[in-house]
């Protein structure tokens, strides 16, 4: 059923896309999918592929790592990598293909995994953060036992993947800092024992996209995609953590609100530059970015879904039709 699902969700208003941007720099394949698969099975711990989003400012973010042990390393079950979500993240980043715009060729990799284009990089940091965000919110709301995995999913679930294209940009320092607060999060009792932790990390992510971008800014289609691939991923999130019409997995869920926020974030972020190209556009991407919102009306998932899955992915169709035209 949930591959019918995706095959389906890939057929509303995603042909296009697809035929010009995707996921995985000098790699054709249907979508990008099957490399990100690809990519998946060559990780040490496999995981959803990048998760972020911006800063709130100040401590921001918030995170979703694993439990307890699986901070040691990138591998285990945790949370939402391995197969779980690995076809789902591929999903998400099929608006990265190969080619992409200019300035997204391909960085790092490894002769065991393709290479990752700079724009999916940016996208896999930006999901990085909306696992921080997640963490941050459902700690600070007094929600501990249920904020310390989210702390560990950056390290365990996304960061293998962009591992090899942050060290040829000579970012090293990233992937330092989110095994020792992975490591620390199974200690963690209030959001303060993880402020500065945090904020390091926010740091080192801002220079991390910063160095990617290199001297111009992301252009409006850059910005679109990435925007997309949150916003995808944070459906498909929604769509696992249901089973029978109720929430069974509520770590999923609160990915799938952290992902929004972090788009949420990004897209107020990035307002001039897309209104500078289309303002139509910008406006139309901010209403149907509400109506997507409300799916997750609270860090702990409600009693019952709020908006019919099937429901939810046909308004992530209407967010790519009104970001279109700053794909063409």
């Amino acid at each position: 059923m949930k591959e019918q699902k995706l095959k389906l969700w890939m057929g509303v208003g995603v042909a296009t896309l697809l035929a010009s941007s995707g996921a995985w720099a000098g790699d054709g394949g249907e979508g990008g999918e099957s490399g990100h698969d690809d990519m998946v099975k060559s990780a040490d711990h496999g995981g959803e592929g990048g998760e972020s989003g911006e800063s709130y400012g100040g401590e921001g973010g918030e995170n979703q790592g694993g439990e307890g042990g699986e901070s040691q390393s990138h591998g285990g079950e945790g949370g939402e990598g391995g197969e779980n979500h690995g076809g789902a993240t591929g999903e998400a980043f099929s608006y990265f293909a190969a080619g992409g715009e200019g300035g997204e060729g391909g960085e790092g990799g490894s002769s065991t995994a393709p290479a990752l284009s700079d724009g999916a990089q940016i996208a896999m940091i930006h999901m990085m953060q909306g696992h921080l965000m997640a963490a941050r919110e459902l700690i600070k709301s007094g929600e501990v036992a249920e904020g310390r995995p989210h702390l560990t999913h950056p390290w365990i679930e996304v960061y293998p993947m962009v591992e090899s294209g942050l060290e040829a940009h000579g970012q090293n320092d990233l992937g330092k800092r989110l095994k020792a607060l992975a490591e620390k999060a199974k200690d963690v009792d209030k959001w303060s024992d993880v402020s500065a932790d945090f904020n390091a990390i926010w740091k080192s992510m801002d220079k991390a996209l910063a160095t990617i971008a290199g001297d111009q800014p992301e252009s409006p289609a850059t910005i679109a995609k990435v925007m997309l691939s949150l916003t995808k991923q944070a459906v498909l999130e929604y769509d696992e953590a249901q089973d029978d019409g109720r929430f069974v997995a509520e770590y999923e869920y609160q990915d799938g609100r952290g992902f929004v926020m972090a788009a949420r974030e990004y897209l107020e972020r990035n307002k001039a530059a897309l209104m500078k190209q289309n303002k139509e556009a910008w406006r139309d991407s901010n209403k149907v970015l509400d109506e997507l919102e409300e799916a997750w009306p609270t860090a702990v998932p409600p009693a019952q879904p709020v908006v019919k899955t099937s429901d939810l992915y046909a308004t992530q169709a209407r967010l790519e039709l009104a970001l279109s035209p700053y794909l063409y």
